[in-house]
């Protein structure tokens, strides 16, 4: 048992060294951003380990990211919100290791309403702590909370939904979130009626999803923000545009 706990700890300890990777990463030669793939894909009640359970778990959510925005809207259409709580972060950037001169990495971070203005890190102006914001006791950056679960290299993207019992990620994959909102947590849902991927419309939902809302509005947001070249930043906000003029007559 030494041994098998001795080796945990080395494997943990190699594990927080590791250089966290940051979601900005793009294609050099056309400046085009590239989104790295979810990689915590655990779903409730595919097996034991996430049953549905009411106050077991929770939502984390920037409303400055399409996908979570999409994952709370969710939760609120279905009545979920006695069920399943949630936090929101700041819009603003921060330095997640802000004791650690060393480490460069910036992104989700929890203030809570009449916090002093979370400054850009770029130095162009502030944004307020609002009554928008809802902390999460248990951590400061979105960052620590994947170090929680043993993650440490990230990236460390919203939504999260996150396992108050065992303190891991369920999943960090907004489709699949919206999945198991929808159809995993009827029994504690005010409105269970509401069916927000029928199938008869699976298909067709499922094909918008791939070719238009994903790619082009939502990761399109990234993609423009992002973007590391005039050329790369023209394309995307152009598909941003073309495409929500697409949905506008849907």
């Amino acid at each position: 048992m030494t041994g098998a706990s001795s080796n945990n700890q080395r494997s943990e300890s190699a594990d927080s060294n590791k250089k966290p990777r940051i979601n900005l990463e793009g294609d050099k030669k056309t400046g085009e951003y590239k989104r790295h793939s979810s990689k915590h894909r655990h779903f409730i009640n595919d097996g034991d380990q996430y049953p549905a359970e009411a106050g077991r778990y929770h939502l984390h959510v920037s409303l400055a990211c399409p996908w979570a925005c999409g994952t709370l809207a969710a939760l609120f259409l279905k009545g979920l919100e006695d069920t399943i709580t949630y936090s929101i972060v700041h819009p603003t950037w921060g330095k997640t290791k802000p004791e650690d001169d060393n480490d460069k990495h910036f992104g989700w971070m929890y203030y809570s309403p009449g916090d002093d203005p979370v400054p850009n890190p770029l130095g162009h102006g502030s944004n307020d702590c609002d009554d928008a914001l809802i902390p999460f006791a248990d951590v400061k950056s979105i960052r620590e909370l994947y170090e929680l679960s043993g993650d440490f290299q990230g990236p460390f993207t919203t939504p999260v939904l996150w396992d108050k019992k065992s303190s891991t990620i369920v999943n960090n994959e907004s489709t699949e979130i919206l999945l198991m909102l929808n159809g995993e947590f009827n029994a504690f849902a005010k409105h269970p009626e509401v069916d927000l991927y029928p199938q008869e419309l699976e298909q067709e939902l499922t094909k918008l999803n791939d070719t238009l809302v994903y790619p082009k509005v939502n990761n399109g947001v990234y993609r423009s923000g992002f973007a590391r070249s005039q050329e790369a930043y023209n394309k995307a906000v152009a598909e941003v545009f073309d495409s929500l003029e697409v949905l506008e007559h849907r």
